[in-house]
């Protein structure tokens, strides 16, 4: 009887030190989580004050400028602060300003690489002119126009200063994503694009040339053809029409201007 008396406080004494060591296994994790909590709150608020703010790569603004849009403040904790709304607080507030790299530099300095927009488009709305970049940013208001610049003609843009231009149709904003890149591909330097209409759709290439494409409907083939026109027809300008292209009858004409 006591041997089985004392098999069974065995029993019970290992239960027992089986829970002692899950209970503390339990404490040890909820002290170590405890303290990674505390630790990233004290490294976002109070941890790694910064000293030191720098900004480099606009030739249109100055460090100054840049700094002060991005709101990041000496003395505020380096983890204080998201890139990602940072980035948009800077390049909203600059138009000019296409993209930000930021780094933190620890323990205590921040440092901003900017990359400046250019200006590539030209669209107008009522009385007004806006450029674009590239990327589609929209930089500038004005209400004279700038040289040198591919002049988009379309009647549904939404355009507003430091923000993504954006366009009421799809399919119109589908129309000007091709036009804006395909081209270029095939070494065509476009002066106007008018997307006004989905069905008459017309550029203007090299200064030379008024093309009619038509419709959407084969549009990257029918670029293709104009490159291959293009060559063929050499220093002459002209009209050329594409309006009927289409893969069994992939011709188009040509009607030469003094």
């Amino acid at each position: 009887m006591k041997k089985q008396l004392s098999e069974k406080e065995a029993l019970r004494r290992e239960r027992k030190k089986k829970i002692r060591r899950k209970r503390l296994v339990i404490l040890a994790l909820f002290l170590i989580s405890t303290g990674i909590i505390v630790f990233a709150v004290l490294l976002k608020v109070k941890l790694f004050p910064i000293k030191s703010i720098s900004a480099k790569g606009s030739s249109v603004y100055k460090s100054e400028e840049i700094i002060y849009a991005s709101g990041i403040a000496e003395k505020s904790p380096i983890m204080g602060f998201s890139k990602s709304l940072v980035e948009k607080r800077i390049t909203k507030k600059l138009p000019f300003i296409e993209s930000v790299k930021i780094t933190r530099n620890f323990p205590d300095a921040v440092s901003l690489k900017v990359s400046d927009a250019n200006e590539c488009y030209l669209f107008r709305s009522g009385k007004d002119y806006y450029t674009v970049s590239e990327k589609g940013k929209v930089l500038k208001k004005s209400v004279y126009p700038t040289d040198g610049l591919i002049e988009v003609l379309s009647k549904d843009t939404l355009l507003k200063t430091g923000e993504k231009i954006a366009f009421k149709n799809d399919k119109t904003q589908e129309l000007f994503d091709l036009l804006s890149t395909y081209p270029k591909s095939k070494n065509i330097t476009l002066n106007t694009i008018n997307i006004e209409s989905a069905v008459h759709i017309v550029i203007n290439v090299e200064n030379r040339f008024e093309v009619n494409l038509g419709n959407e409907t084969n549009l990257k083939e029918k670029i293709n053809h104009l490159a291959g026109m293009i060559a063929e027809i050499g220093d002459r300008k002209g009209k050329i029409n594409l309006d009927v292209w289409s893969n069994s009858d992939s011709k188009g004409t040509f009607i030469e201007e003094n």
